[in-house]
């Protein structure tokens, strides 16, 4: 795994278009543990991103109905 496929929470944020603290929330709600931490950066890889867009969808639909 390189440096290149990992995303900070912020990272993660600005890829999916949604603020940081609905990512974090998604992130904390279903358990998603980092693929890497440096220091105090928790790093997440693109089949976690994934899982965090699954997350915020299955928000927006439940507020739809």
């Amino acid at each position: 795994m390189t440096i290149e496929n990992l995303y900070t929470v912020g990272e993660v944020a600005d890829k999916l278009g949604e603020p940081p603290a609905r990512v974090q929330y998604i992130i904390s709600k279903h358990r998603i543990k980092p693929a890497e931490r440096v220091g105090i950066y928790r790093l997440f890889n693109d089949s976690q991103v994934e899982q965090v867009r699954n997350g915020l969808f299955n928000i927006q639909v439940r507020a739809d109905k």
